[in-house]
């Protein structure tokens, strides 16, 4: 894992709310992990169509999952992209949505 999602996001804590029968909540997982790929996809996708309202729907919806997550870089860094940043400031966004992907594979 890159980023700092890596310092932020703390497995041991997810593995410790799950217990030991972590097979209930690998769908709650798949979920999520599925709304980060769509929802940084659709942001890609954004980015090169120059549609902001995109972005910030996007960012809107998954802003309180990301919260819950502790993977509060990527969630501020989303929140703050506008039209003027967003070509510096996705590079290092897409490295944290890469870290998040891994964290919740490997739980």
């Amino acid at each position: 894992m890159s980023a700092s999602t890596k310092t932020e996001f703390n497995p041991d804590y997810f593995k410790s709310i799950f217990g030991d029968d972590n097979e209930d909540w690998r769908d709650f997982i798949e979920v999520n992990l599925n709304t980060y790929r769509d929802g940084c996809d659709k942001i890609k996708a954004s980015i090169e169509s120059g549609d902001m309202d995109q972005i910030k729907e996007v960012r809107h919806a998954l802003s309180p999952t990301l919260q819950q997550w502790n993977a509060l870089t990527l969630e501020r860094g989303l929140m703050a992209l506008d039209s003027e940043n967003i070509h510096t400031h996705w590079p290092p966004l897409a490295a944290e949505f890469e870290a998040i992907f891994e964290a919740l594979m490997a739980l």
